[in-house]
């Protein structure tokens, strides 16, 4: 398309956006033509004239519309003046003083004014205080057209502009020439690399002794929080921080990172570094833990009363239990921290039943008591509402458990604790040294605690690996379930996760066609061998993506998460004319969907899935409404960035559900992800039907790497002697002495 220039007359907006600078507006050009004007601009004032860059191009819905690419002021008639002038946005200037300031000060009365003031002296009818609120007003005006002139000529984008404006107003330049990496901390979506771009393009040195700084500390929390681990090491972080600011001369690292260290921004112990708050996590993860377990609980229970608990657990739930669930019913009320960890069909539901109904026989409370006494929880509401169906006791996330706000916080904590006197916490494997430390925090110290999950699974998305470090403290009570119960262990999904496990496939577990199915394949050829599976499964469900799950180690690629939604929404969602178009985004109705982040003032959290159920104007603004399961929750276009499509999610996010029937694709585009651990926690989502596409080569062979390990000091800090209350070893500097003695995890990036 042939760019173009027009100079035109701004007369009034049709419509702006929200969320960005995206407007579209109604201008008449020099030969008196009025035409419609679209795209992302500074805002226009009124009857003032302006040269517009752009193209022309029909719009299926609007017709003729000038795109506009770029915007700068023109000169203006004195006609045009005296509309601006006399306009709304002038309070008390009417068109008659309009007239007289244009008929004094001529086409350049705003420059003129902007110049010296004093230059309105004399005009009739202008008293002071209406010449100050004039000359305030204008230059406010001015100062906005510079803010975003300025703006547009660093490159960013339009969100990014409005989001500045939007949040600093009128001192936006002042405050991005004086330190613009305070946008870092200020505001969502404003890393180093964006504010780095503002900070370079308004003039900062790249060897500024403040951007060296934000460099190391954003290095820091990228590889920490990108990775899970708690610190990294000195001469990585070093590294890291070069790479990224690329610096022509040689640069005193270390002097930058103690510097830091004694402005109390990050901790520097020897040659680990921490981000101040993970290491502050962790050391409080550990205190509380060795707190609540030091505390005699209220209620002590004698072997007689465990007896009687026990047998009453057994006759309620007409289970005969292996010796080591007896064990573990029994003493993990003799225990104040206790551990439960096994893999699927290993019984630790079954088990979680059985630890209900001894508590009631303990306390002598129905479980639907108010007094009962006991919170069950899980990281995910997923996990939560599995749980509850599984026992028939009411369970709920962490978040929620702990009373997360609008505002972000906890209700519950140091100060305001939980009300119980039991807490069992289900899928602990998902939960980061953060949320750890939250919830650890709002226990009572005489509660008795019981973490459950398979050690084997993934770890949590965020930084740590807390179930590991518990059980390999040797600090409480473990009890390991590995015997698998009779009613699962002829399932195939189930032999094929403890194969993966084993690191050895016996591939005839694919030849009996009983609910692992396999079929070899490359990426390129991924959507056709899938086209058949998905056309025979919606046949049979009438369309419904319900239960059914596509599990993707990867985003990018080929037959990566967004190429596989792409491909599913757009061949199976039948609504294509019922949309909403976000970016270059698209929700159909009756899409899956998933949410991104925590969202307490909507009650929906990370990895919440859900459908499409009605796109419509509210209040003139585009909403879509979707249904997560227990509830309905409308979505603005501000919610928007937060949701994405759920037909194919990543093995991370499918961490705490279960699904009737998992896809799950290995390919060596994959090959960075492919872990044991991966493999395993995606094999073992499925309930009935479990369908691998790929290489069965590739699956034998990244089972069998070792896995490298995330860098956590929890478990030392945990190796106590109790009794004598001294640290057996300093937890840090025997950290690489144990770094080969551990079976390592892997610190998979989540992309």
């Amino acid at each position: 398309m042939q760019e173009e220039t027009i100079n035109a007359t701004y007369i009034q907006s049709i419509f702006i956006s929200d969320d960005s600078t995206f407007k579209v507006a109604l201008v008449k050009t020099d030969d008196d033509k009025t035409i419609t004007i679209s795209g992302n601009f500074m805002p226009l004032e009124e009857g003032l004239n302006y040269e517009f860059k752009g193209f022309y191009r029909n719009h299926p819905k609007y017709g003729k519309q000038f795109v506009v690419s770029e915007v700068n002021k023109a000169s203006n008639s004195k006609l045009g003046l005296i509309n601006y002038f006399s306009s709304e946005k002038f309070k008390g200037i009417g068109n008659k003083i309009a007239s007289e300031i244009v008929k004094k000060l001529g086409e350049n009365a705003i420059e003129k004014i902007l110049e010296n003031e004093s230059v309105l002296d004399g005009i009739p009818n202008l008293s002071k205080g209406k010449k100050d609120l004039f000359v305030a007003t204008l230059k406010q005006s001015e100062l906005l057209n510079t803010i975003y002139t300025t703006l547009y000529s660093y490159g960013l984008t339009s969100k990014m502009i409005h989001k500045l404006v939007e949040n600093y107003e009128l001192k936006t330049l002042e405050i991005i020439r004086e330190n613009p990496y305070r946008l870092i901390y200020e505001l969502d979506g404003f890393g180093f690399q964006k504010s780095d771009k503002i900070a370079l393009q308004s003039g900062i040195k790249k060897d500024n002794p403040i951007r060296i700084k934000e460099a190391i500390l954003y290095s820091l929390q990228e590889e920490c929080y990108g990775a899970g681990n708690i610190f990294i090491l000195l001469d990585e972080l070093i590294e890291s921080a070069s790479k990224l600011l690329d610096l022509e001369i040689k640069y005193d690292y270390k002097k930058i990172i103690n510097d830091l260290a004694t402005e109390n921004r990050l901790i520097l112990q020897e040659n680990r570094v921490y981000p101040l708050k993970l290491f502050k996590a962790e050391d409080n993860v550990a205190r509380r833990l060795r707190e609540i377990f030091e505390t005699k609980s209220r209620k002590e229970y004698s072997k007689e009363e465990l007896n009687l608990a026990y047998q009453y657990a057994s006759d309620r739930m007409k289970i005969n239990y292996t010796p080591l669930q007896k064990e573990a019913i029994m003493q993990v009320f003799s225990e104040k921290i206790s551990i439960i960890t096994g893999g699927p069909g290993t019984g630790k539901t079954t088990l979680v039943k059985g630890i209900l109904e001894a508590y009631s026989k303990l306390t002598k409370k129905d479980l639907d008591s108010d007094e009962f006494g006991v919170l069950l929880i899980a990281p995910t509401g997923k996990a939560a509402k599995r749980l509850r169906e599984s026992t028939n006791y009411d369970a709920s996330t962490i978040h929620k458990a702990l009373g997360y706000n609008y505002d972000g916080h906890f209700c519950f904590d140091e100060i305001n604790k939980l009300p119980y006197n039991l807490v069992i916490v289900d899928e602990s494997s998902m939960i980061d040294i953060e949320l750890a430390n939250n919830l650890l925090k709002a226990i009572s110290n005489f509660a008795r605690i019981i973490f459950i999950g398979d050690e084997n699974q993934l770890p949590s998305v965020g930084p740590g690996e807390f179930l590991h470090d518990i059980i390999n403290s040797n600090t409480f009570r473990v009890f390991r379930l590995k015997e698998v119960m009779r009613q699962v262990a002829d399932s195939n999904i189930i032999r094929l996760a403890n194969m993966v496990l084993n690191q050895r496939i016996d591939y005839s577990v694919f030849n009996t066609k009983k609910e692992v199915f396999y079929y070899n394949c490359v990426a390129n050829d991924f959507f056709d061998r899938l086209k058949p599976i998905l056309d025979a499964y919606f046949s049979r469900t009438n369309g419904s993506f319900e239960n059914l799950q596509i599990l993707i180690p990867m985003y990018a690629g080929k037959a990566g998460i967004d190429a596989t939604n792409e491909y599913i929404q757009k061949n199976y969602n039948k609504n294509q004319n019922e949309k909403l178009i976000y970016g270059e985004r698209v929700f159909l109705l009756g899409d899956k969907v998933l949410q991104l982040q925590n969202n307490p003032e909507k009650d929906i959290m990370n990895g919440d899935t859900g459908f499409i159920v009605e796109i419509k104007k509210v209040d003139n603004k585009d909403t879509i409404i979707v249904d997560f399961g227990q509830k309905l929750v409308t979505l603005d276009r501000g919610d928007l960035d937060n949701l994405t499509l759920a037909y194919a999610i990543s093995v991370h996010k499918s961490q705490g559900s279960e699904y009737e029937n998992v896809i799950l694709p290995i390919f060596s585009s994959y090959q960075i992800m492919l872990k044991k651990k991966l493999i395993y926690t995606g094999i073992t989502r499925a309930k009935k039907k479990l369908i691998l596409f790929g290489d069965l080569n590739l699956l034998s062979q990244n089972i069998s790497y070792k896995e490298k390990l995330r860098n956590t000091t929890l478990m030392r800090l945990l190796m106590y002697d109790l009794k004598k209350g001294i640290i057996i070893n300093d937890p840090l500097s025997a950290f690489n002495e144990i770094k080969e003695e551990l079976n390592g995890l892997t610190p998979y990036d989540f992309l």
